[in-house]
């Protein structure tokens, strides 16, 4: 992580993001044993590169959850991201995205790639221990469809 570049109010930002989690799954207030929980799925989308870019800005991002039901919302979170003070003519989209709830990847529904920073692997390092996501848990929910399955 690069520490030098974060103003002090980022850093307060993270530390104090961190510090709900911890707390929160020390007290149990995960929904499933394993799984993440929303707020958690929050905190990553918050740290996304693109939500960066625009606080780098002096903006900062806003997200809905999507619930479309042809989206897998049993293994994701669905989230449209905005740039919640753009001024002017334009789109405030960010973006897409989707949080796997068994292993907290992060999915760029535009892209169709993984979402990756090093601050990203640092925050979900701590939530996989949190939530005893090991290797053979990732290799077997990294790959769920995005998509609802129909029956």
């Amino acid at each position: 992580m690069n520490f030098a570049s974060w103003t002090g109010f980022q850093s307060i930002v993270v530390v104090s993001l961190i510090g709900a989690v911890l707390l929160a799954t020390a007290q149990g207030s995960s929904p499933q044993p394993g799984l993440l929980a929303l707020h958690e799925a929050e905190i990553l989308i918050y740290l996304i590169p693109p939500a960066q870019a625009v606080r780098s800005q002096g903006m900062d991002v806003g997200w809905e959850q999507s619930p479309a039901k042809e989206l897998n919302q049993a293994d994701y979170f669905f989230f449209w991201v905005y740039n919640s003070a753009r001024e002017g003519t334009g789109s405030v989209t960010v973006g897409h995205y989707a949080v796997n709830k068994h292993t907290a990847d992060i999915w760029d529904l535009v892209s169709d790639q993984m979402v990756e920073s090093a601050d990203l692997k640092g925050v979900q390092r701590i939530l996989r221990k949190a939530h005893g996501i090991d290797e053979d848990v990732i290799r077997t929910y990294r790959m769920k469809p995005l998509w609802s399955q129909s029956e």
